[in-house]
């Protein structure tokens, strides 16, 4: 197992190479993960520490990524339905959005939805 700061400096590497792949820069990157461009860049600067896993998927989420594809550690094995259970989670954040009752509907439709498919 790598030290912690071998960690932290695999994942400032990598953070780095996969956003100047994308072609952008640490403000687009902070500002599409929704972290300070401040935490951004103390990351890439590889100062020791290794980033929380908020933080982690935030980015990874920005960059349309996995987060073993910033640790470099081997990827977890997630069934296609664990997967978009995942993405529509990510996505729960959007109700805040619609009116109250709507957000109360879309609420208890995905309660009845979740003990109904609990076997899966």
């Amino acid at each position: 197992m790598a030290s912690k700061a071998e960690q932290a400096e695999k994942i400032s590497t990598n953070i780095k190479s996969l956003r100047e792949n994308k072609g952008w820069n640490q403000a687009k990157l902070a500002a599409e993960a929704e972290i300070s461009g401040a935490a951004l860049s103390k990351i890439e600067k590889g100062d020791g520490r290794v980033p929380t896993i908020v933080v982690l998927r935030k980015i990874a989420s920005a960059l349309n990524i996995q987060v073993h594809e910033i640790t470099g550690e081997e990827p977890e094995c997630v069934s296609e339905t664990e997967e978009r259970n995942r993405e529509f989670y990510r996505k729960w954040d959007l109700l805040d959005d619609l009116d109250k009752s709507d957000q109360d509907i879309l609420r208890g439709m995905a309660e009845r939805l979740k003990e109904h498919t609990k076997s899966d």
